[in-house]
């Protein structure tokens, strides 16, 4: 009998594990111990993170020494659960595989910082033996900007993360009426394009819950004030889980206008909750919204509010929407997900 193949899954951004990044190590990383009858797992975390993916399995910490000299572990496989990521194997023949979950790099910054994150995932693919995409668009955005040689680029689907806990109502909370948004406050989420729409709906408020530090948040604030709407717009920062989906589930909407998202998690959580989302039409969010949201093309505000009132017109007059749009929601799965992963990993220990 063959030994028992060794997977190595970097789970390091577990220490921010309210960030994108964090939920989507948890996540998968809980879905591959479930699913996982063949592989020996040793998980990469902080110190910080204890024995989050159970006792059945190693764990190796994240320090400073094997960041900057490479981790020396035996491993036929080594899965990078983010693209950047410092930590690698010290051992160069073990297979590699590498999740890419965006190129927002692209936009974010301008000249040679552009070029030297550019150069840096372009060497960082070169040297995978295998690539995942978590949607089509960052397949395509890979695909255009980076050369991948014959290297085969799989897309691979975040999960819908299912809520465990129990809504609770935040003490925030005083007010009717209210369209909801989550994420981190910056730039890219382009939420300060929703204000103009509460100087046009009288009654209705709008929280955006998130880490609120920089700059962004300010001018978020200072725009409501101009705009005469500051009394309804409510910032309370990052919230628990329980808050959240009571968020979710009370609001009017889900309103997403992110002009950057890899995939786009709480566009599937929020459906999960049965509520109407509407969200940009760019980048990965049409394919993770599908045929179940509803999207502003453009961000007048006359055109964005014709695309809400219609939206919230059609799901009002529609008594089976609240279940189309669960169901399209729960066919997102980390169990399969995971699943794809080890097929993968398989694949990869047979070419050894």
């Amino acid at each position: 009998m063959s030994a028992e193949k060794k997977l190595v899954l970097e789970a390091a951004k577990l220490k921010n594990i309210n960030s994108g990044l964090g939920q989507f190590c948890l996540h998968l990383g809980r879905a591959i111990e479930k699913e996982n009858h063949e592989f020996g797992l040793m998980y990469l975390t902080d110190p910080t993170a204890g024995h989050t993916f159970g006792n059945q399995v190693r764990y190796i910490h994240a320090t400073k020494w094997n960041r900057f000299l490479g981790v020396p572990v035996g491993t036929d496989v080594w899965h990078s659960f983010h693209h950047g990521s410092p930590y690698h194997p010290r051992s160069q023949h073990t297979k590699t595989l590498v999740t890419v979950h965006d190129l927002n790099f692209m936009l974010k910054y301008h000249g040679w910082k552009r070029d030297w994150e550019l150069y840096k995932m372009q060497r960082e693919i070169k040297k995978a033996d295998a690539v995942v995409a978590i949607s089509n668009f960052t397949r395509q955005e890979i695909l255009k900007h980076l050369d991948v040689g014959e290297k085969k680029i799989s897309v691979i689907y975040n999960g819908l993360n299912i809520p465990i806990e129990e809504e609770i109502k935040p003490s925030f909370v005083n007010f009717g009426a209210y369209f909801f948004s989550l994420g981190i406050i910056s730039p890219k989420k382009n939420f300060h394009v929703l204000l103009p729409l509460l100087k046009k709906m009288e009654g209705v408020s709008l929280v955006i819950a998130g880490n609120k530090e920089g700059h962004y948040a300010k001018r978020i604030l200072d725009e409501a004030q101009e705009l005469g709407v500051a009394d309804r717009v409510y910032l309370p920062g990052e919230i628990t889980e329980g808050e959240k989906r009571w968020l979710y589930r009370h609001s009017k909407a889900f309103l997403f206008p992110s002009l950057q998202e890899g995939f786009g998690l709480p566009v599937l959580e929020a459906m999960n909750e049965g509520v109407p989302v509407f969200c940009s039409n760019h980048t990965a969010l049409p394919e993770v919204g599908g045929p179940q949201a509803y999207y502003f093309t453009d961000f007048h505000p006359d055109n964005m509010l014709e695309v809400l009132s219609k939206g919230l017109a059609d799901y009002q007059s529609k008594p089976h929407k609240k279940m189309e749009i669960q169901n399209w929601a729960r066919q997102f799965s980390w169990e399969e997900a995971a699943k794809k992963y080890l097929s993968l990993y398989r694949e990869l220990t047979k070419c050894s």
